[in-house]
């Protein structure tokens, strides 16, 4: 990287000392630019070494960097070389069994990115990771039975998925299961539940679910608000250690 900096800028207007200050903070950005530079290539290259060697985790961050690459790519050629480079990588972690891997690599199959679409592939790569308990899946493939979209529909599986999602603090499921008893949607309705859920989703700094207690609340008797809150105190120390 050239860089020419002029040392000799007329500045009217500014003493001497002011200009000298800010010609110091100049030099003092441009090192801390060119040093950050420096430590990411080092820290790719490490990461890449690792990758090429068979570490899972690090070949699932060089298809995360060549991911990251492709979105921020200026031509459709460069974009479609890195997206395919994450691919690659992708796949290679996921033989391995990383499930953030395997639930990237499903969705690049389910959309058709780099490969031949194959919604099925992508599914079974996603489920894959959901049985080794990856919220982000888990949460997908819920959806998938509650809608019966490439799964065959089944309620109590889409429940189990989203509540197992749901317990380690992933909001969209907290969200889902908060909506699903509130309208009764694939589960008998349950106030109480919905409560719990939406209490949950509050717990972690949701805005919209505080609104839905409250609101839930107006609709309550007190002994079911009481048993609701209850709940929800139990799940935080359960799963928030709070």
């Amino acid at each position: 990287m050239d860089i020419a900096i002029r040392a000799d800028l007329e500045l009217p207007g500014l003493s001497e000392k002011v200009v000298s200050r800010m010609r110091l903070a100049v030099f003092a950005a441009i090192l801390i630019v060119l040093c950050s530079a420096g430590t990411w290539a080092d820290d790719t290259a490490a990461i890449k070494k690792k990758a090429e060697s068979g570490d899972a985790a690090a070949q699932f961050e060089m298809a995360q960097f060549y991911a990251t690459e492709a979105g921020k790519a200026r031509s459709e050629r460069r974009a479609l070389r890195d997206q395919k480079r994450a691919f690659d990588w992708y796949a290679r972690s996921a033989e391995q069994g990383f499930a953030r891997a395997q639930f990237n690599l499903g969705g690049m199959y389910i959309l058709g990115k780099s490969v031949a679409q194959d919604k099925g592939r992508g599914v079974d790569l996603q489920v894959k990771a959901a049985e080794q308990g990856l919220a982000e899946a888990q949460f997908e493939i819920g959806l998938r039975y509650l809608s019966g979209a490439v799964l065959e529909q089944d309620l109590d599986a889409a429940l189990d998925m989203f509540t197992e999602a749901a317990n380690q603090r992933h909001l969209p499921a907290l969200k889902q299961l908060g909506t699903m008893y509130f309208q009764g949607a694939g589960v008998a309705r349950d106030y109480v539940q919905a409560h719990l859920w939406f209490s949950a989703a509050a717990l972690n700094d949701d805005k919209a679910a505080e609104g839905y207690v409250s609101m839930l609340e107006t609709v309550m008797d007190e002994t079911q608000i009481d048993e609701a809150r209850a709940l929800a105190a139990q799940w935080q120390t359960d799963h928030m250690g709070e």
